[in-house]
């Protein structure tokens, strides 16, 4: 008999000043997502963990955040708390504020070597920044642009369009978090990217792209500024 009763997620979620980190377990399926934001507050962190790690989750799901920080539970005001409220009314989600979970002992592990990473230390003003000068998001967007063309890796994007289940079309989004390798837009979540792409984006710049969503994933299509 196949079983019928319907898989929880779990997204464990940690966050120290300056970056983040969230494992999330779905049945076997597991991925790990995690971001740095130099000189940002553990709060802030720990609810863009949060926050990062729901938005992955691509259909209405039931899913326990496990978390140590009490901040996510006070709500407030702003960007990242309106994101968390727009993920409680898609996910049916529930919380837990303690226990011993690998998973979350995992994050906070990634948290941990993210802060000790050379690119993550600084944490003035110019440091963060962390680009070359001249860096504008211009360029940014002209650099992923051109990785987007022209990655012999990537899935055909006439097929992607063909598949698609959801799809954006020229539409800004926010960069939420950026790590090594991978950039995480709102309403997205992280797109891998070269490192030397990774380098040059800063959270908040608005790009203007065009994504498909196929088989659970997001794939960029076309990236014009």
């Amino acid at each position: 008999m196949v079983d019928q009763t319907p898989k929880q997620a779990f997204v464990h979620a940690a966050g120290a000043g300056g970056a983040w980190a969230a494992v999330l377990t779905y049945g076997r399926h597991r991925r790990e997502v995690q971001g740095t934001e130099p000189g940002a507050p553990a709060d802030r962190m720990a609810l863009t963990a949060v926050v990062a790690g729901l938005e992955c989750l691509t259909r209405p799901t039931v899913v326990e955040v496990r978390v140590h920080s009490d901040y996510v539970r006070g709500g407030g005001e702003g960007g990242l708390w309106e994101r968390l409220r727009a993920a409680t009314r898609t996910h049916e989600v529930t919380w837990a504020w303690s226990g011993d979970h690998p998973e979350l002992a995992r994050a906070r592990e990634m948290v941990g070597s993210a802060r000790s990473a050379p690119d993550a230390a600084p944490d003035t003003a110019d440091a963060a920044a962390g680009a070359e000068p001249g860096a504008a998001p211009e360029e940014f967007a002209e650099a992923l642009g051109e990785h987007v063309a022209n990655d012999p890796d990537a899935p055909d994007p006439a097929e992607l369009v063909e598949l698609a289940d959801a799809m954006i079309e020229d539409e800004h989004r926010a960069i939420v978090a950026v790590g090594p390798a991978a950039i995480t837009f709102e309403e997205i979540g992280a797109v891998k990217v070269p490192p030397e792409i990774a380098a040059q984006a800063r959270v908040g710049w608005r790009i203007l792209l065009s994504a498909a969503h196929v088989e659970g994933n997001w794939y960029l299509l076309d990236v014009a500024g």
